[in-house]
C-alpha cells in the first residue's frame, strides 16, 4: 500500500504573505497620505476597473494557448483546458516560490508529465521556448519605454544608467538562455558543475545513474528545441498569442489608470510593468517590495505619490491577489486529478 500523502500546507506562504503585507504597511504609514489616497479611490469606475479582471483573464488563456501550440509543434498533444489549468498553476508558484523566474516553468513540466506521462524533455523545450518569447517582449517593451522617456522627459542620469543596466542585464539573460537551449555542450557543463557541487555536499553519492538520466532528459529536451527551430512557420501563431498575451497583461495598468480617471501614460507604464516584470524574472518578487518598487517607479517618473500607490494598490489587487486565489484552486484541482489518475492506475 502506498503512503498517504500529505496535503498542501501553505504556511510559509501565508507567512511570506504576512511579512510582506507588514513592509508595504509601514511604507504606507510613513510616506502614503491615506486620506488622499481614500479619495482617489472612491473615484475609481469600477465598471472600467472590472475590465481589469477581465484582461488579466485573458492573459492567462492567451498564455496557455502559447504552449499548447508550442507542445503542439513537438507531437505533444494536450487540451486547451489542461493547458489553461496547468498555467494557472504555474502562476501560482511563480507568485510564492523565491526563486530565479523558472519555478512557473518546472511546475508546469513536471506536472503536465506526471498528468500524461509525456516526456519531460519536450515539455521542458516548450516552457523555454515560450519563456524565450515573454523574456524577448519584455526586452522590446522596456526598450520602446526607455526611448520615449528620454525624449518626453528630461530623466536624472542616475535614472537613466538604472534603467539601462536593467535593460542590459535583461538582454544578458535572454542571451545566457537562448545560447544554453541550443549549445548541447553549455547544458552538459552546467550538469557536470551541478554534479560536482552535490558530490562536495554528499561524498558517498554515486552520480552515474543520475548523470544517465539527465542526459537522457537534456539530450530530448535539446531535440525539441532543434524541432522549433526548424519550422519557423509553425511558431507564427504561438509568437501571435504570445503578444496578445502580453498586451492583456499590461493592459491592467493602462485601465486601472483609466479607471481612476487619470490620462494614461504609456511610456511610463511601459517602463514600470518591465522593470517589475524583470524583477520577476530574476526571482525578485518578495512580498511588499514589487508594490514599493512600483509606486516609487511612478513617482519618480513624475506621478504623484497618492495616484501610484493607488494604482499601485489596484493593479497589485488583480495581478497578485486575484491571481493568488484562482491559481491556488487551480492547483488544488491539479491535484486532484493526479492522484485520482494515480489511483485509477
Amino acid at each position: 500500500m502506498n503512503p498517504a500523502k500529505k496535503p498542501f500546507r501553505p504556511n510559509a506562504i501565508l507567512l511570506v504573505l504576512i511579512l510582506g503585507l507588514v513592509a508595504f504597511v509601514l511604507y504606507v504609514y510613513f510616506f502614503v497620505n491615506p486620506a488622499q489616497v481614500i479619495r482617489i479611490l472612491s473615484r475609481t469606475n469600477l465598471a472600467v476597473y472590472a475590465g481589469a479582471f477581465a484582461a488579466y483573464s485573458l492573459y492567462v488563456l492567451f498564455s496557455s494557448l502559447v504552449w499548447q501550440r508550442l507542445l503542439n509543434c513537438l507531437s505533444v498533444k494536450i487540451s486547451k483546458r489542461k493547458a489553461l489549468l496547468f498555467t494557472w498553476v504555474g502562476l501560482f508558484f511563480e507568485a510564492t516560490v523565491p526563486q530565479l523566474g523558472w519555478s512557473g516553468e518546472v511546475s508546469k513540466t513536471y506536472l503536465l508529465a506526471k498528468d500524461s506521462k509525456v516526456d519531460a524533455g519536450k515539455i521542458g523545450a516548450s516552457v523555454v521556448g515560450q519563456k524565450i518569447f515573454t523574456m524577448t517582449m519584455t526586452i522590446v517593451a522596456l526598450s520602446t519605454g526607455l526611448g520615449l522617456v528620454l525624449v518626453n522627459y528630461s530623466l536624472p542620469l542616475a535614472a537613466t544608467l538604472l534603467i539601462a543596466v536593467v535593460l542590459a542585464l535583461s538582454i544578458l539573460a535572454l542571451t545566457i538562455v537562448y545560447y544554453v537551449s541550443i549549445k548541447p555542450t553549455a547544458t552538459k557543463t552546467l550538469l557536470n558543475w551541478a554534479i560536482k557541487i552535490a558530490l562536495f555536499f554528499r561524498k558517498r553519492w554515486n552520480p552515474q545513474n543520475f548523470r544517465a538520466k539527465a542526459e537522457e532528459l537534456l539530450g530530448k529536451f535539446h531535440l525539441g528545441i532543434q524541432q522549433l527551430r526548424a519550422n519557423p512557420k509553425a511558431l507564427v501563431a504561438p509568437i501571435a498569442f504570445a503578444v496578445t498575451s502580453f498586451v492583456f497583461e499590461i493592459s491592467v495598468i493602462f485601465l486601472t489608470f483609466t479607471a481612476l480617471g487619470y490620462p494614461v501614460p504609456v511610456d511610463r507604464v511601459l517602463i514600470v510593468f518591465t522593470l517589475t516584470g524583470t524583477l520577476q524574472t530574476v526571482g525578485v518578487t518578495i512580498f511588499g517590495f514589487t508594490e514599493i518598487v512600483m509606486t516609487s517607479s511612478f513617482t519618480f517618473l513624475g506621478i504623484p505619490l497618492d495616484l501610484s500607490f493607488s494604482v499601485t494598490l489596484l493593479t497589485r489587487v488583480v495581478n497578485l491577489w486575484f491571481r493568488l486565489i484562482v491559481s491556488y484552486l487551480a492547483l488544488q484541482w491539479a491535484g486532484i486529478k493526479i492522484i485520482r489518475q494515480n489511483q485509477t492506475k
